[in-house]
């Protein structure tokens, strides 16, 4: 007697693997294609799936686009944050092992750069893109916040203001990146990383004062003190302040002379 054949029952997919297999689906779309790649259609030929299906996990395709960036952007985020966090070496090191996994060749994707022109062209149009792109944002600088204010806690650097010295960095990292994925033979990894490492070392010798931590109280006191001698020198001068901004305007000019072609002009 043959033996009947086990055929397995048919498991329908979560929702949540099937949303993530849209936002791969996406992703893949969008490295190929570019802006073409945001259609519906090519989306649900890539995942192999009805556009009804899509329809029914992202009500609308900037949702589906959005879910996709804040997928990208923290599984970049979170694999150079490991690679950077080694507590093993000092806060130094960790700053340069966050630079090195920057222009990794793997983030420096020609398919992947044009992913990311794609998301960027769409945050001034959707609030749901940009919210993504504000709160990646801001979860990346969290993690230059970090890094630097180790910095200082070590005594590798004098006190800085972290907020925008992680901001002046994001923007140099933002800035090599993009010059590295659109002119690679021009410009090379090991040099972004070079002036990463000067500008961190700048810093650290307390050589941008405007990002240097002021003393509590000291900036009032500077700023009080030429106020209070103005006062004073207005008071002295007759008529009080008035008397003395006019006699600053009352300033005799000196008297220009004609030139050649408008004293002949006028004969």
């Amino acid at each position: 007697m043959a033996t009947k054949r086990h055929v397995p029952k048919f498991h329908r997919a979560t929702p949540a693997v099937r949303r993530e297999a849209l936002v791969d689906a996406t992703l893949r779309c969008l490295k190929q294609f570019g802006h073409e790649g945001v259609s519906v259609r090519r989306i649900s030929a890539a995942a192999g799936v009805s556009i009804g299906l899509i329809n029914h996990h992202f009500p609308s395709k900037s949702g589906l686009i959005a879910e996709t960036y804040e997928s990208l952007a923290l599984s970049l985020l979170d694999s150079i944050r490991r690679q950077a966090e080694n507590k093993a070496v000092s806060p130094r090191d960790r700053l340069s092992n966050f630079f090195r996994a920057s222009f990794a060749p793997e983030i420096l994707d020609p398919q992947l750069f044009n992913v990311w022109l794609v998301f960027w062209s769409m945050v001034a149009h959707s609030a749901e893109i940009r919210a993504v792109h504000t709160s990646t944002y801001g979860k990346y600088r969290s993690v230059l916040e970090s890094l630097l204010g180790q910095l200082v806690d070590s005594g590798a650097a004098r006190p800085f203001r972290l907020r925008p010295a992680a901001i002046a960095l994001s923007a140099l990292l933002d800035g090599f990146w993009v010059e590295l994925s659109l002119s690679p033979a021009v410009f090379k990894p090991r040099e972004a990383i070079a002036l990463c490492e000067d500008w961190v070392n700048a810093l650290c010798d307390g050589g941008f004062p405007r990002l240097m931590a002021t003393p509590r109280g000291k900036k009032a006191d500077v700023a009080a003190k030429p106020r209070k001698a103005a006062r004073s020198t207005a008071r002295k001068a007759p008529g009080g302040m008035r008397s003395a901004a006019w006699g600053r305007s009352a300033r005799p000019w000196p008297k220009r002379q004609p030139s050649a072609a408008w004293s002949g002009a006028r004969q």
